[in-house]
């Protein structure tokens, strides 16, 4: 009897309907979905916001690229101006690229002997070996800090490597001697001081002369406006040098504008005018560089060879749309004012 009557209470049960089984798998599905739209329309709208920026290329050597979160990261890194940065990595992908050619490399062991070195130079031990942890603490945080992986980090020092060799190669080959002018200056503040005194020369006054009574430059105002002799190359400024190897000998230049970068009320620089100059050559010869010029040359000799050598590249600068242009600058300002993002891999 007990029996029947559990049969009769469990047959009594209501049992789910088909139907509301279905409805809800049809309702989760929906919702499933809805969510894989939203995220597809958040991914869309965001992807060209906030990750693809960063993989844009903004440099390209020949075949090797540049994005732009490890541009950003070398900018911040540095403080460099954009354009700055962009010119340097473009010029150490020139090293990199074309020191070889000069029997030049550089072996992963090169590599680790410098940041060994570079680690004592800082620990202020010279002379001792650093421990292993001590040195691999230290490299560490040098990584943490400068935000770049092992690998970018390691890149870094590989291309200072090829600087510092293909400078020494350079170096060793550049000619000992080369063609100097013997230049006269007499600096003034304005054009017009420069016409007269031009003008007076012109006439019949000795140049020296009037440097002594006329030039601002009072040290070599008293050495009658005689700087001495200089060589073709980079030791004079590059304005002052295309005047003073293109004047005829014996000849006074055309006032030729002093050029300096003067800060302004906004905080920016600006080219302005601050004086000038008037250029006499008395002499041209070719002679033996000395021991000053020997210096200033050796230490461009890389830059000098970098700007032969562009040409033999394929140099491309890009931006966001329409290659590196003011939106492009205006942007990665911007990134460095609100903090860099990490990298997008």
């Amino acid at each position: 009897m007990s029996q029947t009557k559990k049969n009769e209470t469990t047959s009594a049960s209501p049992r789910p309907k088909s139907g509301d089984s279905q409805n809800r798998r049809t309702a989760i599905i929906l919702a499933g979905v809805v969510l894989v739209l939203i995220l597809a329309i958040v991914g869309i709208i965001g992807y060209p916001i906030y990750v693809a920026p960063f993989r844009r290329t903004i440099i390209t050597v020949d075949n090797v690229t540049i994005r732009m979160d490890y541009f950003l990261k070398r900018i911040k890194l540095s403080g460099s101006d954009p354009i700055g940065m962009i010119t340097q990595l473009t010029n150490d992908q020139i090293v990199k690229l074309g020191a070889p050619q000069y029997g030049i490399s550089v072996t992963p062991q090169d590599i680790d002997q410098n940041l060994r070195s570079i680690f004592q130079g800082q620990s202020g031990n010279a002379s001792g070996t650093p421990s292993e942890p001590e040195f691999k603490e230290w490299y560490r945080q040098r990584i943490n800090e400068s935000g770049l992986s092992d690998a970018e980090y390691r890149d870094i020092i590989t291309i200072e490597i090829f600087r510092s060799r293909l400078q020494g190669y350079l170096a060793d080959i550049m000619p000992k001697s080369a063609e100097h002018v013997h230049l006269y200056v007499i600096t003034v503040a304005t054009q017009k001081e420069a016409e007269n005194i031009r003008a007076r020369w012109a006439a019949g006054a000795n140049f020296t002369d009037l440097a002594k009574e006329l030039s601002l430059d009072t040290a070599a105002g008293q050495n009658g406006g005689e700087l001495g002799w200089f060589p073709k190359g980079g030791v004079l400024t590059s304005q002052i040098e295309f005047q003073a190897f293109e004047l005829s000998t014996g000849n006074v230049s055309e006032p030729l504008p002093m050029i300096s970068e003067e800060q302004q009320s906004d905080g920016s620089t600006a080219p302005t005018i601050v004086g000038y100059n008037l250029l006499l050559v008395t002499e041209r010869a070719n002679r033996e560089l000395d021991a000053n010029a020997l210096q200033v040359l050796r230490s461009k000799v890389v830059d000098d060879w970098i700007s032969t050598q562009r040409e033999n590249y394929n140099i491309k600068w890009q931006g966001l749309h329409n290659g590196f242009d003011s939106e492009t600058y205006a942007w990665i300002k911007y990134q460095m004012a609100k903090g860099q993002p990490k990298s997008t891999q």
